[in-house]
């Protein structure tokens, strides 16, 4: 079986969690002997895996072979036939479209080699406007979604809220729903046991928008340093196109200028500059009013961090509230506080949290054991 993803993010080019999983899922198909291929639509070509090449120079796609998968690197502007010649060469069976902009692209190769198209449904614009208070440019994208929901011979939802959710703005796709969530990739790694007098540290890692709950954070950080003074935060991210101080300057309010020393904004990271942050950390939090799946759950469980979250989407099914992680209602820095203040005050439980998660991650959200699921969606789309 020979599978090609459709996708505008793959490692080393990450934005968001859309990269991250489409990276990892690709990864670990190729390593269950599943013949893959990464259609890598990008600004221009050769922009992205290599040094700059103006597109007038360099039409064709570039052809690259990066972690044993081979990726072929296109740019907007290459007209629609060219791209399905490139593709028509390789011969997939299946198309795995992640990113609905790419719907012209895939259903132009769905039609003209026929062959069956699966959609990965990362997250919804209509609930990104609905739910997490995302710009009205979603209500807008949300008809090019809409295209490739109805377009797709089965959709992948990540969840069963998102399930529910997909179900209720397209109710005539139920049928051709399927329920399989992201996976991670294990860690050989065992966080060292810390000094009891170190104060713990506390992590964000994600894009600085509303619907992740950035502004109840910052107020939950200013309730829980007035308790604890000694704790430190760390907020990795924000936005890729601005520094570290932007962010601060944007976020870090005057009732918070006391506190400035216990505050740290890191800016965009690399996976391996946050991997650090990672090892380093006690504490993760993810205050999500709307979290379709959260693989940044997963790589907090993996690396041993107590996690407390919104009781929301993903991470809802994901965590077992009081067992794996905490939950507490989003929208709420009052409860987002008192979560980390009860992680902070109870090592017992924070410790128990971290080695529950840990071993829930890897029994359950391992790589390895997600891609059977996806491998028997694409057996049943190939019967179509």
């Amino acid at each position: 079986m020979r599978v090609l993803h459709l996708t505008t993010e793959f490692p080393p080019i990450i934005y968001g969690g859309l990269g991250t999983a489409t990276g990892g899922l690709v990864s670990a198909l190729a390593r269950a002997s599943v013949d893959v291929a990464v259609l890598l639509l990008g600004p221009a070509t050769g922009s992205s895996y290599g040094q700059f090449r103006p597109l007038a120079r360099y039409p064709a796609a570039q052809v690259r072979r990066y972690g044993g998968v081979t990726i072929f690197e296109v740019s907007w502007f290459l007209d629609l036939e060219s791209i399905i010649r490139i593709v028509k060469r390789w011969r997939p069976d299946i198309l795995h479209l992640h990113s609905f902009w790419m719907w012209h692209i895939a259903g132009a190769l769905r039609q003209r080699l026929n062959v069956p198209l699966v959609y990965t449904v990362h997250s919804l614009d209509r609930a990104e406007y609905e739910l997490g208070a995302g710009p009205p440019q979603c209500v807008g994208q949300w008809t090019h979604q809409e295209s490739a929901i109805y377009g797709a011979d089965r959709i992948i939802c990540l969840t069963e809220s998102e399930q529910e959710l997909l179900s209720a703005y397209c109710p005539s796709v139920r049928e051709r729903i399927r329920i399989i969530g992201n996976g991670i990739d294990d860690v050989s790694y065992r966080r060292p046991t810390r000094p009891r007098d170190r104060p713990p540290t506390v992590l964000f890692s994600g894009r600085f928008v509303a619907r992740k709950g950035i502004h109840e954070l910052m107020d939950a950080i200013g309730i829980v340093l007035a308790q604890l003074a000694e704790v430190r935060f760390v907020l990795a991210g924000g936005h890729r196109d601005a520094s570290a101080e932007q962010m601060e300057a944007w976020l870090l309010t005057k009732s918070l200028s006391p506190f400035r020393s216990q505050i740290h904004f890191t800016g965009w990271l690399t996976p391996r500059e946050l991997e650090a942050w990672y090892r380093s950390a006690d504490i993760l939090v993810v205050p999500s009013w709307y979290e379709p799946f959260g693989m940044v759950v997963l790589e907090g469980m993996i690396h041993g961090l107590a996690v407390a979250a919104s009781d929301v989407g993903g991470p809802a099914e994901i965590i077992r509230h009081g067992e794996t992680g905490l939950l507490f209602p989003a929208g709420d820095a009052g409860a987002l506080a008192g979560a980390i203040i009860e992680l902070v005050y109870d090592s017992k439980l924070r410790g128990r949290l971290s080695s529950q998660g840990a071993i829930e991650v890897r029994e359950t959200w391992i790589w390895d054991k997600v891609v059977p699921r996806m491998h028997a969606v694409y057996t049943e789309a190939a019967r179509l």
